[in-house]
């Protein structure tokens, strides 16, 4: 199995272009000395320039219209990328298979914080990140999601046991005010009740010294009515007293004037 691999890793090798470090795309060899690239990545390399350019790899320099399609190199691609998906489907569940390369995701960047292939690794997008075996990985995120997750049930915990302290003072609280509410009621009802009888008996001692205060004024009025009625009498008498003459007025004058 080591020794399949080994071969595999070599296509793969093989079939991957030096300047994206990808598998080759419409594959081109340079007549002039052998070395094959993909078709855009070359155009990409030399720039604009119809003049001489020279081999990215081995500086040769070579004329620009001498590009020769590599239908065999592009027929290695293929039988390259097929067994890298096969080589990803044996290893199942272990880390998947790149959707770029068709290749097995043995690695982890940690700038980019995704699993990545060999292929991958080796590419522009990825020359300056850190990467890591994709196992150590998983076990140090795995770690880290551990203590998180340790973290977050406590202070869960914590919520919950905050909550059910929160909802039993509640409860508490709402007992109480309703034991004060009914206690509340009660002192008013028995207020409008002590009220309401003092009411009465002002009401009542009111009327009584209302009837007493007539009483006592109907009586003295009488009283008053029969000494005006008599002293009009007197008066009367008086008047007629002195409208007598001498003879007659002096008659009884000591008793008139005692009346």
């Amino acid at each position: 199995m080591a020794a399949a691999g080994g071969h595999i890793q070599r296509l793969r090798d093989e079939a991957t272009c030096s300047i994206c470090l990808d598998y080759f795309k419409d594959p081109v060899t340079i007549p002039e000395c052998g070395h094959n690239f993909c078709r855009s990545c070359l155009i990409q390399c030399w720039g604009e320039s119809e003049a001489e350019a020279s081999c990215p790899q081995c500086r040769e320099r070579v004329q620009r219209r001498s590009l020769v399609s590599n239908r065999q190199l592009a027929n290695m691609v293929e039988i390259a990328q097929n067994l890298s998906l096969q080589e990803g489907k044996e290893e199942g569940g272990k880390g998947g298979v790149c959707e770029d390369h068709q290749e097995p995701l043995k690695l982890f960047c940690k700038e980019d914080e995704a699993p990545i292939c060999l292929v991958c690794d080796r590419s522009k997008e990825h020359k300056h990140h850190e990467v890591i075996p994709l196992k150590e990985a998983f076990q140090e995120y795995k770690g880290e999601i551990c203590r998180h997750l340790e973290i977050l049930r406590k202070e869960r915990e914590e919520i919950l046991a905050y909550q059910a302290a929160l909802e039993k003072e509640s409860k508490d609280l709402l007992k109480l005010t309703e034991t004060e509410r009914l206690k509340a009621v009660e002192k008013f009802r028995e207020l409008r009740q002590f009220l309401e009888e003092q009411e009465k008996r002002l009401l009542t001692h009111m009327e009584e010294v209302e009837k007493e205060i007539a009483g006592r004024r109907d009586e003295q009025l009488a009283r008053l009515s029969r000494k005006l009625s008599s002293l009009e009498r007197i008066i009367q008498e008086m008047e007629e007293k002195s409208q007598q003459p001498a003879s007659e007025l002096l008659q009884d004058v000591r008793r008139t004037l005692q009346r």
